[in-house]
């Protein structure tokens, strides 16, 4: 839950001095404060995906924790770009924790030192009140309706969900498998690291199905940036972030508005 993750993160800036941080949330990458937000009830965007939501009271709970790390010092104002290795500042002590996805499991056996290469294990994240949600990447495959080569396709599609193929995309690349069987092959099942993974994509939430999404999530992460920072408060932060993404949106309810007129609604 929040309270333990709290409670760690406290008990590992004491530890560390005030010169190391117990937990790295770029300011730069959004996903950790959607983190945190898509673990709440209320989603992001209302009504269809026409106006945005973030006054809610459920998504200003996710921003209060979210700038409460860096309140606290338990979390650097910096960016990725600013730590030249990520890989080698955590080893060094940096940070304790990074949210990052299963991609990292490779780089992080590689790149870590060699004293340190098994003093470090993956989680699945915490939520506010127990085992919280995370988001998922990915992409679907999509056949189109006028393909002239709809059986060539559907043959592609079903190579690429056999078990075996899911395994060795995940050796080649670190992709998560979407299909549950492919979790039984050695190479994911007799992985400690992956373990937390597999568990966590069963507490999934993707984020607002909207074309317009990676506009609105970079004006969330720059809202957070300004939070964090001093430059604004939370009260103006998250109506300011409602009305950028309301602009953002005036062509998805032109659109909506007026496809239901067309289709008589």
């Amino acid at each position: 839950s929040w309270d333990e993750w709290t409670r760690m993160l406290a008990a590992v800036k004491q530890l560390v001095g005030p010169d190391r941080y117990s937990v790295l949330l770029p300011l730069n990458e959004f996903e950790p404060l959607l983190v945190l937000a898509l673990q709440q009830p209320a989603p992001l965007l209302r009504d269809d995906g026409r106006w945005g939501n973030f006054r809610s009271e459920d998504f200003r709970r996710a921003l209060r924790f979210y700038h409460s790390m860096f309140e606290r010092g338990w979390a650097p104002l910096t960016t990725n770009t600013a730590i030249s290795n990520v890989w080698d500042e955590f080893g060094k002590g940096l940070f304790t924790f990074y949210i990052s996805g299963p991609w990292n499991i490779a780089e992080f056996k590689r790149r870590m030192p060699a004293d340190l290469r098994d003093a470090w294990m993956t989680a699945p994240m915490p939520g506010p009140d127990g085992p919280g949600v995370s988001t998922a990447g990915g992409a679907s495959l999509v056949i189109f309706r006028s393909s002239q080569r709809k059986a060539e396709a559907w043959a592609l599609a079903e190579h690429l969900s056999q078990p075996h193929v899911q395994q060795r995309f995940y050796e080649l690349t670190g992709d998560m498998p979407p299909r549950r069987t492919s979790w039984e092959l050695p190479a994911l099942a007799q992985s400690e690291y992956a373990r937390a993974y597999r568990v966590q994509l069963d507490r999934v939430r993707s984020p607002p199905k909207v074309p317009e999404w990676e506009r609105i999530a970079n004006e969330m992460k720059l809202m957070g940036e300004r939070v964090v920072h001093g430059a604004a408060g939370i009260d103006e932060a998250v109506a300011d972030l409602d009305r950028r993404t309301d602009q953002i949106l005036e062509k998805r309810r032109w659109m909506l508005d007026r496809k239901r007129i067309t289709d008589g609604g």
